[in-house]
């Protein structure tokens, strides 16, 4: 039919020519040419003959969708629209066009009843074709071709009659009345406006003057009047009875008229050929009339060849179409550079091609189909079936090329790339569940399979393609280690893509894993081409040296590379970490998995060259040391904040290393560890020789707030603070844990140890270069502190403990406030704490005396004259003194913004406040006090160094019967290696048992081992037996005839537990079935016991000072 295009570089205006040979149209350009389908079209036959073909028959395409606002005719607030239209002959000049022939198009169901009125226009009929018109329509609603003959003379009038004929009737949609008025008025609303209806295809025969005339009708059924006044109860409102009577009135003439609602004229010439939808408002024909509300319209024209019948073959247009797609696909083929998209001008000549052969989009898709799979096909085929099989096998090759170079032709940016993938793939995904498919090619693969094998062919080649493209130029170590860089960062952006673009199409078309396809690929190439060739490099550069420190950091030769295999690493780290998107049963069998052991030999170098550049930027840091102030800040220096940066970064490349075997990793992070300590600990001695050389420690002056000291102490708390977190920084518990699973329990606390110890050991060291500079504090503070705390001692009685300790916090509050605001809170709490010590040293030093030619304050007090006895007087003295330290306790405390409690109420601490009790109590509370606390050093004795004393103790009629049995490994006291021992029983205390004489028993000579077996028998009753704390002391002596004799030991028994005493056991019947008591003799070793001290003090009193001579010569022996 068609002459095949030849190529030319005129373009398609000359390729519109060459095709439909157009004719007598010189000055005219196709597309208006074919806009204009009355034009004759002359073709060349494939025998060289020139045909001239007939126009084809234009025809309108009418779907009434809708209407809204319709005036509302009958009584009960509705309306029953129906529609007329028709093609209204045009003429130029001509004015409005008058109703078309009144042949009803469609008309409502209304089930309302009433007549309409209200407007001047002439109603049509009631809409029932009347005989006639019946008679003129055939069986099928179409005119036959005699039909058409016979009204040849009118055929204006034919017009109207055959679209009325054509279009048959549409329904009006509208909905009953439910339930409230609310929902009756919006029903209502929705059954006036709305209309819905597909209208039939017409023939036109002048589309530049013919016009479309519509108009909407009201339908009223032809009622009596009694019918009519049957239906006042359905009347809405004052309109709706205006509307009643005028259907009374309509029901008393004889027949039945509608009510005019609107009309609407269009051109023909306004509708596109790509069609028109759109809303249209009524009009009204006269001026008097009052329309309102619009109606939408759907309109597109096609054509019809006139083949005197009615059935129409569209096999040659479709034969047509094709020809005309392979025309255009060769021609823009033979184009450089062709995106698979036809031109504007093409699509223009398909699209009028296909409207006037009224083809569907079903028809053009298969169209489309055929042609561009048939392009490169250049040979007839035998069977439908064979070509079918082979446009399909011809499809799946030309995809699965496209899919092997995806990367290439799909861009992930680009939306109308994906599209055109998502496409491609989706017409894979289809072709692969078609019957037809399989059933003309049996014998393919199966297409996901195939998909997988391009994406591994492609992604091998891409893979080999980069590789070489990214070779070093030479073979220098760094400018291959930045070419491999390089190519596992394209690898990732690949990867990362085709997660975020490619994976999803391709898994939900054709449920192929791209991801996981891909990855595995890669991973593969990348274990073969980099492990070996990484290895050597980590190796190479494990045997460098760092060179010799300088004050630049210079590196040498080799040991730079550390830096850029470290960058190595973490691309292969970000790498791998894309194997979490696959299933987890494939991430264990991956090659690539053991890429850190690589890079293992290089571990060791980074950790050096982190350390030798740590080391260096510290010294650097102090030289070019400032300090930091502020309003909301502490003082601290530069240096402080560069070595935290300096340990931050270390610990950063520890967790970007991530090493992924954690018990191989302990020996890293223990160097690691060791690399921030060293460097802590070499700073603080940095620092603390710098505040050194300022003769900070030999200043004699009295204290003041030194800037370089509170900066050096913040600057060492500021690194203390960061090694305090390193544990928990480096997850060091994780990788013990996995230590000691591997390694068993029984080195469990050998691994802890090692690696906690250089931790600890470098918090220690800065702990104690912290307290070293804060001691400096307290010692300058306690000279003042010291006088100020004998002003309190030595203040006069009368004067209130509260105003004479006032001199002291002033002191204390003036010096205090500018250190807080100096100093970091743990610095400053740990000068609280030294401040607290001394003043609890000095106060301690006060109550007990002072020693040289200057009197205690309680030799003062005894000695001021006056009526007050001098026992009073050092009461008064100590309970001052108590006072003043409970007034300590909460300044230092400051409503818990100062020290806790806890920390306050240290050993020294109660140590002076239970001196200061001493010596409120009298004497011979301090002596049974003493007593008591030795009872109970004999309960928690183990130690038998002195000897063990075999005793039985038991209460019976008024009588305290002991029994002094053996003794055992008494300590020998004679020249002769023996002792002659002897026991001393007495009762205490002698306040309650002062009738009560001590007995002793018989001397036994020369032996360590002696046999007593004496009872004794004391006096008492019960109720003195039963006195807190009485007690039996049985002292051990050596017998001496020259010398006074020896103590030997002694021992307590409570009275309280033995039997007849003990509320639990009061019955004594046998004595000699009693338990015996072993206690252990035990010696007084605290030299400087604080109530002996106490007791010594008091000089003048004589019960005080026997008592201490006599517990002296026993701590002495």
């Amino acid at each position: 039919m068609l002459v095949a295009l030849r190529h030319s570089a005129f373009g398609l205006v000359h390729c519109e020519r060459s095709v439909f040979r157009l004719s007598g149209c010189p000055g005219r350009s196709p597309e208006r040419a074919l806009e204009e389908p009355r034009l004759k079209i002359a073709v060349v036959t494939r025998g060289g003959a020139r045909v001239c073909l007939q126009p084809p028959i234009v025809v309108l395409n009418v779907v009434v969708m809708e209407a809204e606002g319709l005036e509302a005719k009958d009584a009960n607030g509705f309306s029953d629209p129906y529609c007329m239209l028709g093609i209204q002959p045009g003429s130029a000049g001509a004015g409005p066009p008058p109703s078309p022939s009144p042949y009803v198009l469609a008309a409502a169901a209304a089930a309302a009843e009433g007549g309409g009125g209200g407007g001047c226009d002439t109603p049509p009929p009631s809409p029932r074709p009347s005989p006639a018109a019946a008679r003129a329509l055939s069986d099928s609603g179409v005119e036959t071709a005699a039909e058409r003959h016979d009204a040849a003379p009118h055929e204006k009038l034919r017009k109207h009659h055959s679209l009325g004929a054509r279009v048959g009737s549409f329904r009006l949609s509208f909905k009953r009345k439910e339930h409230g008025y609310g929902r009756e008025r919006r029903d209502r609303d929705a059954h006036r406006d709305s209309l819905s209806v597909q209208v039939p295809a017409n023939d036109i025969d002048d589309v530049t003057t013919d016009i479309l005339h519509l108009d909407i009708w009201d339908h009223d059924d032809e009622s009596s009047v009694f019918d009519a006044v049957s239906k006042l109860n359905e009347v809405r409102g004052v309109k709706g009875l205006g509307r009643f009577f005028k259907q009374i009135a309509q029901s008393a003439r004889s027949g039945s008229q509608d009510d005019f609602l609107g009309c609407v004229n269009i051109p023909l010439q306004e509708i596109p050929s790509t069609g028109l939808e759109r809303w249209y408002k009524l009009e009204a024909r006269t001026q008097r009339s009052n329309i309102q509300g619009r109606l939408r319209l759907k309109l597109w024209l096609s054509t019809r060849e006139d083949r005197g019948n009615s059935e129409e073959d569209s096999g040659g247009e479709l034969r047509q179409q094709e020809q005309l797609h392979a025309v255009f696909i060769e021609h823009e083929l033979a184009r450089f550079g062709w995106d698979g998209q036809l031109p504007h001008v093409a699509l223009t000549i398909l699209h009028q091609h296909a409207i006037q052969g009224d083809m569907t989009e079903l028809r053009l898709a298969m169209v489309r189909w055929v042609a561009y799979a048939r392009h490169a096909a250049r040979r007839p085929l035998h069977s439908a079936e064979e070509c079918l099989a082979e446009s399909f096998n011809i499809f799946i090759d030309y995809a699965l090329q496209l899919l092997r170079k995806h990367r290439q032709y799909f861009v992930p940016h680009y939306k109308i790339t994906m599209d055109r993938l998502e496409y491609l793939l989706r017409c894979l995904g289809l072709m692969s569940g078609m019957k037809a498919f399989w059933k003309c090619c049996p014998f393919n693969k199966e297409i996901r399979g195939e998909i997988i094998s391009a994406l591994k062919k492609g992604t091998l080649e891409w893979y080999e393609e980069i590789h070489s493209y990214h070779q070093p130029v030479s073979r220098n170590q760094e400018q291959i280690i930045h070419s491999l860089i390089h190519l596992i960062i394209l690898l990732i952006v690949d990867l990362q893509k085709g997660l975020d673009y490619y994976n999803i199409l391709f898994e939900s078309t054709n449920g192929v894993p791209y991801f996981s396809t891909v990855y595995k690929q890669l991973e593969k190439m990348v274990h073969n081409d980099l492990s070996h060739q990484v290895a050597a490099l980590c190796i190479q550069m494990q045997n460098t040296e760092l060179g010799i420190p300088t004050d630049e950091l210079v590196l040498a030769p080799g040991a730079e590379l550390a830096t850029s295999i470290f960058e190595l690493y973490l691309a292969m780290q970000e790498l791998v970490n894309f194997r979490e998107n696959l299933p987890p049963q494939d991430q264990k069998t991956l090659a690539i998995n053991t890429y850190y052991e690589w890079f293992e030999p290089a571990v060791d170098k980074w950790m050096d060259v982190a350390k030798y550049k740590a080391m260096h930027r510290i010294r650097k840091a102090l030289e070019l040391n400032k300090t930091c102030t502020g309003d909301f800040i502490v003082k601290h220096s530069t240096s402080a904040v560069d070595a935290t940066s300096c340990f931050f970064q270390i610990k950063e490349f520890w967790r970007q290393l991530a090493w992924p075997d954690l018990v191989g990793s302990y020996n890293f992070v223990v160097k690691i560890i060791d690399c921030i300590c060293s460097a802590a600990v070499y700073y603080s001695d940095l620092i603390h020789q710098k505040l050194q050389d300022t003769g900070y420690y030999e200043d004699p002056t009295a204290f003041k707030v030194n800037d370089e000291m509170c900066v050096t102490v913040n600057d060492l708390e500021y690194v203390r603070r960061s090694l305090a977190a390193l544990g928990t920084e480096l997850h060091v518990d994780n990788i013990l844990e996995a230590v000691e699973m591997a390694t068993g329990d029984g080195n469990r606390q050998q691994w802890r140890n090692a690696l906690y110890g250089i931790l600890d050991g470098a918090t220690t060291q800065l702990e104690a270069r912290v307290l070293q500079i804060i001691s400096r504090v307290a010692a300058k503070m306690r000279p003042a502190l010291k006088k100020a705390m004998f002003h309190l001692a030595w203040s006069p009685d009368s004067l209130p403990t509260s105003e004479a300790i006032s001199p002291l916090l002033e002191y204390l509050d003036s010096h205090l406030v500018a250190l807080n605001a100096a100093l970091l809170p743990r610095n400053f709490e740990r000068v609280l704490n030294d401040v607290w010590d001394v003043c609890l040293l000095e106060l301690g030093q006060q109550m007990d005396g002072n020693a040289g030619s200057l009197r205690g304050p309680a030799q003062a007090f005894m000695s001021f004259p006056g009526p007050m006895h001098p026992r009073d007087k050092v009461a008064v003295f100590y309970e001052r003194l108590y006072e003043a330290l409970e007034i300590l306790v909460d300044f230092f405390h400051a409503d818990q913004k100062g020290l806790p409690l806890d920390q306050l109420k240290s050993a020294t601490y109660w140590r002076v406040e239970q001196r200061l009790q001493y010596h409120k109590t009298e004497t011979e509370g301090l002596i049974h006090l003493y007593y008591l606390q030795r009872l109970q050093d004999q309960l928690t004795t183990e130690s038998i160094e002195y000897g063990v004393l075999s005793v039985r103790a038991y209460f019976n009629h008024d009588s305290l019967c002991v029994e002094v049995l053996n003794a055992r490994d008494v300590i020998p006291l004679d020249p002769n290696g023996f002792s002659d021992p002897f026991v001393i029983i007495e009762l205490l205390p002698r306040k309650v048992f002062a009738h009560c004489a001590e007995q002793q028993t018989n001397v036994q000579k020369k032996t360590l081992h002696p046999m007593f077996d004496e009872c004794f028998e004391f006096s008492v009753t019960l109720e003195q037996c039963r006195v807190e704390g009485a007690m039996i002391l049985f002292t051990v002596m050596d017998h001496d005839v020259l010398t006074f004799n020896d103590f030997a030991g002694e021992a307590f028994l409570a009275l309280g537990n033995i039997p007849g005493v003990d509320e639990n056991n009061t019955s004594i019947d046998n004595f000699h079935g009693l338990k015996t008591v072993e206690l252990n003799l035990m010696h007084q070793k605290n030299k400087n016991h604080a109530i002996l001290q106490t007791l010594e003090s008091r000089t003048g009193d004589k019960m005080a000072q026997d008592f201490v001579k006599k517990q002296k010569q026993r701590i002495s022996a």
